[in-house]
């Protein structure tokens, strides 16, 4: 609780430092929300010209793809400027100086920087995600409200557990940018889509190797009502669960990288 007094404070001074330049920050924030409504918007045109896509109708796609997008952001404003780009702090020596502070390394870099950039993703996120609720068929159930904030909760740790995962790849190599890009970016872009649509093997890639399907496929299926087997009922359903544990277990990748650390030599 201390912490999260410590984070909020720093959050509430960060964000006033920023309206300092008031342009820069609504600009930045514009941006990506112009670029996300681009992205929902091509979705609508995909659907609009073919009716579905393997079954998914706007507001299935919109909930899809709205759930990898507002957990990224959310995980973004924590993790990605400082612990998703580890190495740059490696390289610059800037690290150094935080081990010798009495407080957790990813703590502090969670207040070194926040993202407010991804606040615009997250606003035209929510729209959407909101609109596709209203116009689906049938009433989300109270359960289903309860499903949707843990699988929120459970993406939101996955997404953070990559980021911190990849970034602490730089313990061992200091350019491991491309790599995460690759990883993070290149393949978690196949979950924009229903895995239906690849594949067999693209499937159980995403899923047992990497576990961006977890993010918002498997959830989705629960939530639109969309399970067809046993194994996508259980993956959706405990999804949650294994973010917990992907992100415990990135937290153990980090201190073990962490140990193998042993100065930027300037």
């Amino acid at each position: 609780m201390d912490f999260l007094d410590i984070y909020f404070s720093y959050v509430k001074m960060f964000i006033k430092s920023r309206m300092e330049y008031r342009f820069s920050f609504f600009s930045g924030m514009l941006a990506n929300f112009y670029c996300y409504f681009i992205t929902y918007t091509t979705f609508w045109v995909i659907t609009s010209k073919f009716t579905a896509i393997a079954g998914w109708s706007f507001e299935d796609m919109s909930i899809l793809y709205g759930l990898n997008l507002l957990t990224y952001s959310l995980a973004g404003t924590l993790f990605w400027y400082t612990v998703f780009h580890l190495e740059n702090e490696i390289t610059t020596g800037n690290l150094d100086s935080y081990l010798i502070r009495p407080i957790g390394l990813i703590k502090q870099m969670m207040c070194r920087r926040f993202g407010d950039t991804f606040i615009g993703q997250i606003i035209v996120t929510l729209f959407f995600m909101a609109a596709a609720v209203i116009n689906i068929n049938y009433r989300l159930t109270v359960w289903s409200w309860l499903y949707l904030i843990m699988a929120v909760f459970g993406g939101v740790l996955i997404q953070s557990g990559a980021m911190i995962i990849l970034g602490s790849l730089s313990f061992w190599t200091l350019h491991s940018t491309e790599l995460s890009d690759i990883v993070y970016y290149g393949i978690r872009n196949f979950v924009h889509y229903p895995l239906s649509i690849f594949p067999g093997y693209i499937r159980i890639i995403l899923t047992y190797i990497f576990p961006w399907a977890l993010i918002n496929y498997y959830p989705s299926l629960i939530i639109l009502r969309k399970v067809q087997t046993a194994e996508e009922f259980v993956l959706g359903i405990f999804s949650p669960v294994l973010g917990i544990l992907f992100f415990l277990l990135s937290i153990f990748v980090f201190n073990r990288g962490l140990r193998k650390y042993t100065g930027s030599g300037s």
